[in-house]
Parts: structure tokens; sequence; C-alpha cells
């Protein structure tokens, strides 16, 4: 090494301890990430099993794409006060497992970048006694069930909002949201009144989304509303959650951030959910749901599921997940899938939340001659992978992290 670049040295490391010192050291990088491989017992690529109707479904050993989120969160002003404006921006990446090699074309038609988040908030402003205040692209209070990775709450989009006033025993939040399509428009008002102490018998969050459409050029848009009531409370070492549904109009689908534009007042959906986790001992958790939905005038789906937890170790456990989904149209046969996966693990910890893991798995499923020949049928149908039989069997390897 130079007798210049020795002198240089001290200098650099100056700067980037400089650099580091300022606003720069308050960039955060969070993510989540979940990939993987496998293949179909008799040969050929993995197949993933879902029910036609189902809006998800049991994806331990049981999802045929890689997905990742970054994120970064930065800091741009930190008041004595303690006023904090915070910007966030996350960007996904989607890919199926239907072409696997070293280099991978983002242009491919299976594989895509998105922008999901892109807004900034600010928190502690004193004339709104500990509230804060948004405006941008974001994900919005989202409730999802882990193990099916169904959103049954998420009205994420574009808006703007104030969240968490103090009101009396709650706490209440407004956000408007906005909705294109073309010639379509939606406007969105969600209010939510949260945190509403029983005690002992836990807490009540109650949810309430009002649309408003707009059109031109004779552009078809209907109204709608969504009504949610929400019970929780802590059990086993973890919690359960209890959640009352109804949609109508542009709302009906149930599914808040993609409106249905054409569903007028007729259109009418209720779903009743409980869902939970469990932390037994530091040896077993798990995760469980049951839940029915009824469309009027269409179809039903009633979902029931399990995933048990054996931490063998601090590195290994084993887990498991046995999933059962209904289809029942009301003009057709009801179809029905059963789901069961094995995967041995290794992961950083106890607890049902612990993250990496590294899995190996099995998975074998099982429908009947309906959930085969009806609305595109379980795995392709009887054109797909498995044709005329009604059950198949995958097995490889997945990874799964968040941060």
């Amino acid at each position: 090494m130079s007798r210049l670049h020795t002198r240089l040295l001290p200098l650099a490391a100056a700067a980037a301890a400089a650099l580091f010192s300022t606003g720069a050291s308050a960039l955060e990088f969070h993510g989540y990430i979940r990939s993987g491989s496998g293949v179909t017992s008799g040969g050929g690529d993995q197949t993933c099993f879902s029910l036609p109707g189902a809006y998800s479904k049991y994806r331990l050993g049981n999802e045929c794409e890689t997905y990742g989120e970054a994120q970064l969160d930065q800091n741009l002003y930190d008041g004595k006060d303690g006023v904090k404006f915070d910007y966030h921006l996350m960007f996904a990446y989607k890919g199926d497992y239907s072409k696997q090699e070293d280099y991978e074309s983002l242009k491919d038609d299976n594989r895509d970048w998105a922008l999901r988040q892109n807004w900034i908030g600010v928190k502690g402003l004193p004339m709104l006694n500990g509230a804060s205040v948004w405006a941008g692209k974001r994900y919005y209070k989202r409730e999802d069930v882990h193990m099916t990775d169904f959103y049954y709450h998420d009205t994420s989009g574009y808006g703007a909002g104030i969240e968490d006033i103090q009101a009396g025993p709650g706490k209440f939040s407004y956000a408007l949201l906005r909705n294109t399509d073309g010639d379509r428009g939606m406007t969105r008002h969600d209010f939510r009144y949260e945190g509403l102490s029983l005690g002992a018998a836990g807490a009540l969050d109650f949810s309430f989304e009002l649309n408003r459409a707009d059109s031109t050029d004779g552009a078809k848009a209907e109204n709608g509303s969504f009504v949610q009531a929400q019970h929780m409370i802590p059990m086993f070492g973890g919690f359960n959650k209890l959640a009352v549904q109804y949609g109508r109009g542009s709302a009906s689908n149930l599914v808040l951030g993609y409106p249905s534009y054409e569903a007028d007042n007729d259109n009418k959906t209720w779903r009743i959910l409980d869902w939970g986790v469990v932390e037994f001992a530091p040896s077993f958790s798990g995760m469980y749901q049951v839940m029915h939905q009824d469309t009027k005038d269409n179809y039903s789906w009633t979902s029931i599921g399990v995933r048990p937890v054996w931490h063998i170790t601090d590195y290994f456990k084993l887990q498991a997940e046995l999933g059962y989904d209904r289809v029942k149209p009301d003009n057709l046969k009801t179809m029905n899938l059963t789901k069961f996966t094995i995967a041995p693990t290794l992961v950083a910890g106890r607890g049902f939340w612990a993250r990496p893991e590294l899995r190996l798995y099995v998975t074998h499923a099982k429908w009947n001659d309906a959930a085969r020949d009806q609305w595109g049928g379980v795995a392709g149908g009887s054109t797909g992978r498995f044709g005329s039989d009604t059950n198949g069997t995958t097995y490889g390897f997945q990874i799964e992290s968040w941060w």
C-alpha cells in the first residue's frame, strides 16, 4: 500500500464517521422474503393446491413463488419537542417457480417489481395530543391470518389520515383513501375506534368504511359500505381474535383495497372468523383458524385449519399444517380440499414467530370430483398436472424471514 493511501485512510474513516453521525444514520432497512423450490410426485414442477372460490390457501409447503419486500424508513426531522417526520418506501418482488435459473429477468411475464408503500408520517404534534398524521401510499392497519396469508381486513392504498386520537377509553382514526380504474373511481372513508378495554375479557375494535363512487362516459360504479367488530383476548401465552364482518355494494367482496365497482346494494357478504396463536410452553406453539363466509345468491366458503409446532431445540423444530376448505356454490356441487404438510425446520429461536426458517416439507392434498371439474379446478383441473386424479403430493424446501 502506498504512503498516500496510508495517509488517506484516516481521512476516509473520519469522513465516514461524519456521514453516519448525521441524518444518514437514521435510515433503517426492513423486509420480508420467502423462496424455495419443489417438485411434484412423479416428476415436474411443484404444483400448489388451492380451492376455486377460496380467497386463500394453507401456505406451509404450498407456495409456488418467490416473494420479497424491501422497505426503507428514513427519519426526516426529529424535533427536540418530540415531533418526528418519517418517510417510508417499500418495493416488492414476485416470481413463480415455472422457470428457475441463475439469471432471472424482471421483464419476464412471470416476474415483476411493484411499489407497495410510499408515504410520510408525522408523530408527536402537540396540538393532536399524541395522534399521528400520514399521507401517501401505505399498508393501512392490515390484519391477516399468517398461515393462510389471508388479509381479512385490508384497506391499503393511496390516501391520507389521522390515527390514534385518544377518545374516551379507546382511540379514533380516520383515513380518506382513493381508487381509480379507467373511467371509474372510488373514494373510501375509513373510520376506526380501537382498543376499547374490557379488562380481563380483552378488548374490542370497531371499523366502518363508506365507499362513494364516481365515473365518466357512462362507466358503472356503485357505492358500498363495510362494518367490522373484532374482539381480542390474550390466551395461553398468545391471543384469540374473533371478527364479524359485513359488506354490501362495492364493498361486498370484503377486499376493501380493491372495490367491486359493478356490485350494487343487492350484493351482500358476511363473514365470521376466529383465529389465534398459542404459546403453551417453550416446546409447543401453534396457530389455528375457523372461518365461514357467505355471499348472497352466489356461494359460501368455510375454512378450518391448524399449524402445531414442536420446538425440539432452540434451532430445530417440527411443524405440521392441516387445512380444510369447502366452497358451496348455490347452483353447483360442493367442492372441498384437504391439505396436510409436515416440515422439519431450522429456525432462529423458539416461539411461533421466530424467524428465519429453513424448511424441508412434504405436502399431500386430496379433493373431490367437483373441486377438480368446476371453476377451473384444483391444480389446473382435469387438464392440469394431476389430470383425473383427486389427490397429489409435492415436496421441496423453503425459506422465510422478516426483519
